[in-house]
């Protein structure tokens, strides 16, 4: 089956193959090329197809997240199975992306607070004052 690709609200969906062969890899990343070289670097990768987590995928995805961050742009997962993403943890992958349950809210994401301005650390967090601390 080949990938497909559809653009909502200047987010580029791309949806992937149950199985990421070398073929499919390129394809799809011809595609997110041309996209992002056409100013729009967004993307959802909708993983619902995807039948097995291997290096290949792993190897895929992250291709996708550094050619989207080279233009300020981002990747996000949608649709990922409780597998799949129980591997991407195990690989230490998951930290790297938003992970959403559906195409939808991921793209949705987008409109409310883009990757960029996402907070590197909890805000609501409880801090002590260094006083506090002081002999």
């Amino acid at each position: 089956m080949t990938p497909m690709s559809i653009r909502k609200r200047a987010v580029n969906i791309l949806q992937l193959p149950g199985q990421i062969s070398s073929s499919s890899h390129a394809e799809i990343l011809r595609r997110l090329k041309l996209a992002v070289q056409s100013g729009h670097p967004r993307f959802v990768l909708d993983c619902s197809r995807i039948e097995v987590m291997g290096a290949e995928e792993i190897q895929f995805i992250l291709s996708c997240l550094e050619e989207a961050m080279k233009h300020n742009g981002d990747v996000r997962l949608a649709a990922v199975t409780p597998e799949a993403r129980a591997v991407l943890q195990n690989a230490g992958i998951s930290r790297l992306f938003e992970i959403y349950g559906s195409t939808e809210s991921a793209i949705h994401s987008y409109q409310v607070r883009p990757a960029s301005m996402a907070p590197l650390y909890s805000e609501t967090a409880e801090t002590q004052p260094d006083s506090e601390y002081a002999a």
